[in-house]
């Protein structure tokens, strides 16, 4: 089989390796375009992602606002409102109107008597707790 095939010269053998060695380059660049055009995408869609996930922020924001806004008008539109809007804002009150101050009973000195330790049963209680 060997004799079929023709034999090529010193000069048709370089120009193969030429052709090959272009072929491979063109190959190399292609992919080299390929690969940035890959990246260029990939960073496009983490933008893209970002920006959504900041839009929805704010959108969630917006709407909360929105809903504080709604309520707060709620209230202020009818004269309970209004007047609860004027008594806060401006510490005023009706005729007849006043001031009731709770006084709490403190703890009487006795009972802290009581309770008190000696340092030694306060030693005891700290190293045997049941």
């Amino acid at each position: 089989m060997r004799e079929f095939k023709k034999r090529r010269g010193q000069q048709g053998e370089i120009v193969q390796l030429g052709l090959r060695a272009l072929g491979t380059l063109a190959l190399l660049v292609l992919a080299a375009l390929a690969v940035h055009s890959a990246w260029g995408m990939y960073t496009k869609l983490a933008e893209a992602s970002q920006g959504q996930r900041s839009a929805e922020a704010e959108l969630a924001a917006l709407t909360q606002q929105e809903v504080r806004v709604a309520r707060s008008v709620g209230e202020i539109a009818s004269t309970r409102g209004v007047e609860a809007q004027v008594r806060e804002r401006f510490g005023v009150a009706r005729p007849g109107e006043g001031v009731i101050q709770i006084v709490r009973d403190t703890p009487t000195s006795t009972a802290q008597a009581t309770t008190k330790e000696f340092w030694w049963q306060r030693i005891f209680h700290t190293l045997f707790v049941w």
